[in-house]
């Protein structure tokens, strides 16, 4: 009787010590969620929003890269054909073309089938200017959160903004990139893509920007260009339907390296 007393005893020791070592590893086990949560709980909680932002928009993964090697983003040759439109020109290695005006847009469509359309620049947004003059305090918490990367220009606004990948976040980065990276992609998203397959960047010293899609896969090709006043202009380049058109890199290129105002003495 006083053995099975005494293994009742052991056993109910033995319970009770387990249970008082389950209680100090989950009080240690939440007190270190708790200071993972302080630390970095908004980084984790950006990052697993990012991941979430990219399954439904693919191509927020997309950053700009070099042109592919098969067409090197080298300063092409000034030969062709000058044509005009809004006070600004632009050199099309197509010869001289067929020109619609729309509302919002100029078609220039050349013998070949080759297309060009280049925007009213005026219908393209000054964002910087926009920001800095219509809303102070927005843009002063704008600039708290790129303190440490200041960004002054829309060229450097796009090329920041199209730069950031959600693959760049962490949960164990520093809340202050967490949150300027949340903003990038916050704006990447409201930029949006023109076209796809890829982001390319281009830079011929007076005029640089980003270029959407590639020529030869079949769709339109998307550039915004930023010229040496920060002055941004958007071109789309398409071949018309039932054409064998060639489109080339180097056509867009020359397009894109020679747009300039028009001289004042030619206008």
């Amino acid at each position: 009787m006083n053995d099975a007393v005494e293994k009742i005893e052991v056993e109910k020791d033995e319970v009770e010590k387990n249970g008082a070592l389950s209680a100090i590893l989950l009080a240690a086990l939440v007190v270190l969620v708790s200071a993972f949560c302080v630390t970095y709980g908004l980084q984790t909680l950006v990052w697993v929003e990012a991941k979430q932002w990219a399954s439904v928009n693919p191509w927020l993964r997309d950053v700009p890269q070099p042109l592919p090697s098969t067409t090197p983003s080298a300063t092409p040759g000034a030969k062709g054909t000058q044509v005009r439109a809004y006070d600004y020109e632009f050199i099309s290695p197509w010869g001289a073309g067929k020109i619609t005006p729309y509302l919002a847009h100029v078609e220039f469509r050349f013998p070949a089938g080759q297309v060009a359309i280049l925007f009213d620049p005026e219908t393209s947004l000054d964002t910087m200017r926009i920001m800095k003059s219509t809303n102070p305090l927005e843009y002063q918490r704008f600039t708290n959160v790129f303190l440490d990367h200041p960004i002054e220009f829309n060229y450097q606004l796009y090329q920041t903004v199209y730069g950031v990948s959600p693959a760049q976040l962490s949960p164990f980065m520093s809340s202050r990139d967490a949150m300027r990276m949340n903003v990038l992609l916050l704006w990447k998203l409201s930029f949006g893509f023109d076209t796809t397959p890829g982001i390319y960047s281009l830079d011929f010293g007076r005029n640089h920007g980003v270029q959407f899609g590639e020529p030869g896969k079949g769709r339109p090709v998307a550039v915004r260009i930023f010229d040496d006043r920060d002055r941004q202009f958007r071109l789309i380049f398409l071949v018309a339907a039932g054409s064998n058109a060639p489109m080339t890199q180097d056509d867009i290129n020359t397009a894109f390296s020679s747009l300039k105002p028009v001289p004042i003495i030619d206008r």
